[in-house]
């Protein structure tokens, strides 16, 4: 396969946490099999949703309940991780074909992935590192720790952007959420049992132009001098459709 001349980039989508994580799905499996180039996208979310990972099927009983109940919506991640309480953050989706990623330990393929976030944010005045913490398979969310896959604030610890992969075959996947604003306190409270972490200043997201930046930032990164808005059409719309819906 021929390297990629240009960056695909979706615009901004607002959708149901289930299909969100789908539309990310799809693109793996797009990318895996050759017919996408690398993939970018930045989203948001139309109200709380509390996303799992892939391989997080041990949870409360409570955050069924929640859903149930409507305070949140209820999905599984195609990346693994433990679960994000989606609502206040930027959420993107990175997805590279294999041969443009480093080969080696996981750990150094997370550094790659957030090499471009660490650049802008340290042009920001945030210069970001990666955690020191020790993964734990029974960290019931990705905020209760900062792993070597997370970005943390330089000067204080605070993390900041949590990042979660997958590799299939020929592509990489990796799902990072940027804190914008301190979660909402109730609703944390009644997911995860405890106060929401102190340590979550926000990002400045009032800047119009950090996902020209961070878009930008990539590109350098890659060696890549263009790119180009992909808009899905009806035909891959239906095709995606067809892909198991991310509910948990």
């Amino acid at each position: 396969m021929s390297a990629p001349a240009e960056l695909v980039v979706l615009p901004e989508l607002v959708l149901q946490g289930a299909w969100q994580m789908t539309v990310d799905h799809w693109l793996l499996k797009a990318v895996d099999a050759g017919v996408l180039g690398p993939v970018l996208r930045f989203y948001h979310w139309p109200w709380p949703c509390l996303s799992l990972g892939r391989h997080q099927y041990a949870y409360p009983a409570r955050w069924d309940a929640l859903a149930r109940q409507g305070h949140l919506e209820l999905v599984r991640r195609p990346s693994g991780g433990s679960a994000v309480l989606h609502g206040g953050g930027l959420t993107y989706a990175l997805v590279l074909p294999i041969a443009m990623t480093p080969a080696g330990a996981g750990v150094e393929r997370y550094r790659f992935c957030c090499r471009w976030l660490q650049q802008v944010f340290a042009r920001l005045g945030h210069p970001l590192v990666f955690g020191q913490e020790p993964a734990r398979p029974t960290s019931s969310h990705c905020f209760d720790r900062a792993t070597a896959a997370d970005l943390v604030d330089a000067r204080n610890g605070n993390k900041r952007i949590g990042s979660a992969q997958r590799r299939s075959r020929h592509a990489l996947l990796q799902h990072g959420e940027m804190v914008l604003r301190s979660p909402p306190s109730v609703l944390w409270q009644q997911v995860f049992g405890q106060a929401p972490p102190s340590g979550l200043p926000p990002h400045p997201s009032g800047l119009d132009n950090l996902q020209q930046l961070l878009r930008q930032a990539l590109m350098r990164q890659l060696g890549l001098e263009q790119w180009r808005c992909w808009r899905p059409s009806p035909r891959t719309w239906t095709a995606m459709a067809r892909l198991p819906m991310g509910r948990a």
